[in-house]
């Protein structure tokens, strides 16, 4: 009987910073024009679907941080985030997108551990933008 192959979240922080440290201004650039794409996909996919949220903020701090609107977000967390749209998008994964039942398993949780490491700028770009719309409310 052949084994699932699974990641744990060691293995999801290996791959998140390999592609964190590759992450530059350009891919940022480019992964904004894939905006469409990573959204359909994550709402395709049922195990991205509980990231749909968090994804729409991702995309306006990225786009923000591009733009130089917002600019307190540090680097590294700007590239890991983009890294993990990256990976998402990349067909070269821990485990194979086409397996079925288990093809996302890998993206999933490379995100998921995405969106943790950055909750605490994510907390504070969302009180800058709350706090932004208040003043021009």
């Amino acid at each position: 009987m052949k084994r699932k192959k699974t990641i744990n979240k060691t293995q999801a922080k290996e791959v998140l910073g390999e592609f964190a440290d590759k992450i530059g201004e350009e891919d940022v650039k480019e992964t904004l024009g894939k905006e469409d794409e990573i959204k359909k996909l994550f709402k395709r996919v049922r195990v991205l679907a509980k990231y749909c949220n968090d994804l729409c903020e991702i995309f306006e701090l990225l786009r923000d941080r591009i733009t130089g609107v917002y600019r307190e977000t540090p680097w590294t967390t700007i590239a890991a985030l983009t890294g993990a749209l990256v990976y998402v998008l990349s067909p070269i994964d821990l485990i194979l997108d086409f397996i079925p039942g288990i093809g996302f398993l890998d993206d999933a949780l490379v995100i998921g551990l995405a969106i943790k490491l950055a909750q605490p700028d994510l907390e504070k770009y969302r009180a800058w933008k709350a706090s932004r719309e208040e003043k021009a409310a």
